[in-house]
């Protein structure tokens, strides 16, 4: 046969075993990656086939292009309990879902204790646990408040938050300041120096924030800020570098023109600039307000929210109101640590920032940072695969954000539940890693892969929610 005489070039479909024998005796491959959908589970395959709907199409369709046209903008400063509808009496907020203080990991606790103190409502654990069981205090996941808090995610009535708005819908969402490293609520960690920022905080920066905004009219465009950041270095949730200084670039003349003393202006500025994830609150309003304003619609099977405590891993899907799926969240195997440190001493995958992934940004864009292009392999190369992959599950790219360190590659957006079950791939977090006793504080960066669980649970609602 004539063609066994022309050198030998094979297309292999699937299993990988066959591309090694091949290649092991020098013959070109190339490896396509098929796998049958839904891992083969027949049962997911009839759901996923009776899902393929022109009508849950447009509305995903719908709903992408309300995150994609949403404008969010920074406002106003206020504290928490004044701007926060609903938020009353000795009510705790925290990152993910609900939650009984019995169960939440080490960081959580001590974050929750911390900001009971600062309220000045307990005099230690015992009393808050007393308080906790009798409901004298209560706790409470942002989400279901509109608002978003990094790792811990524990915030308090008096303390002040960014207040922002999403200018074509109106939706607003809030976040507390993020108080840098250290001895810190959001970290897990407090003692007096603590307590003594959080009322800087609330006394002093804030109401400084707050007057520098008014000379801002219609307020900060939160995304216009991103954009920019992008081209920077930033994928503005691991790392927000580039954004915090052009916003402390832009605030500088504003706090000046304030009227605020030199030394509250200096102590400001010094503050924002000390603090490279200082922006990373904006990016989570903006990212709430945009994720909010695609949730709802009928017929969409689009994820709005994503969050984790540090023991549960919840996702909202768009089409089912405001069910939550539930996992228990990802070990963090796939981080760097600091010296000294493992995955042993690591709590769970915790934050409400999960939401900045929602919108289209953070590990979807890993490419836009360099810097951490060692989570997913080390090159940039490796970073264009994994926002490849990422495209596999999404509705849609969002040019607004292209990223130009992979050639302007556009952000995937709008993770949809069909996608992820049928491919198994999961959307991952590129996030900080928080240890998992003791008041340590953060032990290492790295990324956290969502389970692939609640996506297959939020189909199966899904689809019997369709079916009716």
């Amino acid at each position: 046969m004539t063609v066994l005489s022309e050198p030998l070039g094979v297309i292999n479909v699937g299993l990988e075993g066959f591309r090694r024998e091949l290649e092991g005796q020098g013959i070109p491959v190339v490896q396509v990656d098929w796998r049958p959908p839904a891992g083969g589970d027949r049962a997911l395959i009839e759901l996923l086939s009776r899902l393929e709907r022109p009508e849950i199409d447009e509305a995903n369709a719908r709903a992408v292009a309300r995150m994609t046209e949403s404008r969010p903008v920074w406002i106003d400063v206020e504290r928490a309990g004044k701007a926060i509808p609903g938020l009353e009496g000795r009510t705790i907020l925290h990152a993910g879902p609900a939650i009984e203080f019995g169960r939440m990991c080490d960081p959580q606790q001590r974050a929750v204790e911390g900001a009971a103190r600062f309220e000045g409502w307990v005099s230690g654990r015992e009393d808050l646990e007393r308080q906790l069981e009798r409901g004298e205090i209560v706790l409470r996941p942002n989400h279901l408040y509109g608002s978003v808090g990094a790792m811990t995610g524990v915030l308090s009535p008096s303390m002040p938050v960014v207040v922002a708005e999403n200018e074509p819908f109106k939706n607003r969402s809030f976040s507390p300041f993020n108080e840098g490293k250290g001895n810190v609520i959001w970290l897990g960690a407090f003692d007096e120096s603590t307590f003594a920022r959080l009322r800087w905080l609330r006394d002093e920066f804030g109401p400084l924030l707050r007057a520098a905004l008014r000379r801002i009219p219609g307020g900060l465009d939160i995304f216009k800020i991103v954009s920019e950041g992008i081209q920077m270095g930033d994928e503005v949730h691991a790392r927000s570098a580039a954004c915090t200084l052009i916003l402390q670039r832009l605030l500088a003349p504003l706090l000046v023109e304030s009227g605020a003393s030199a030394d509250a202006v200096g102590r400001a500025l010094r503050f924002i600039g000390g603090n490279n994830h200082f922006f990373l609150s904006l990016t989570l309003t903006a990212c709430k307000c945009a994720a909010e304003a695609a949730h709802g619609i009928e017929g969409s099977t689009v994820v709005t929210a994503m969050t984790r405590n540090g023991v549960d891993f919840a996702i909202r899907v768009g089409g089912l109101g405001d069910r939550w799926f539930v996992a228990k969240a990802p070990r963090m195997d796939e981080a760097i640590y600091y010296s000294g440190y493992t995955v042993d001493d690591a709590a769970g995958d915790i934050g409400d920032s999960a939401i900045v992934e929602t919108a289209g940004l953070g590990g979807m864009i890993i490419g836009a940072a360099p810097s951490i292009a060692s989570f997913v392999g080390g090159t940039m190369a490796h970073a264009r695969r994994a926002m490849g992959t990422l495209r596999r599950i999404c509705v849609a790219t969002n040019p607004r954000f292209a990223v130009g360190a992979v050639d302007f590659t556009p952000a995937p957006v709008g993770i949809d539940i069909r996608k992820v079950v049928r491919t198994g791939v999961t959307p991952f977090i590129d996030t900080g890693v928080l240890h998992k006793a003791s008041g340590v504080g953060q032990i290492g960066t790295g990324i956290a892969r969502a389970p692939l669980e609640v996506f297959v649970r939020a189909l199966e609602a899904f689809a019997s929610s369709a079916g009716r």
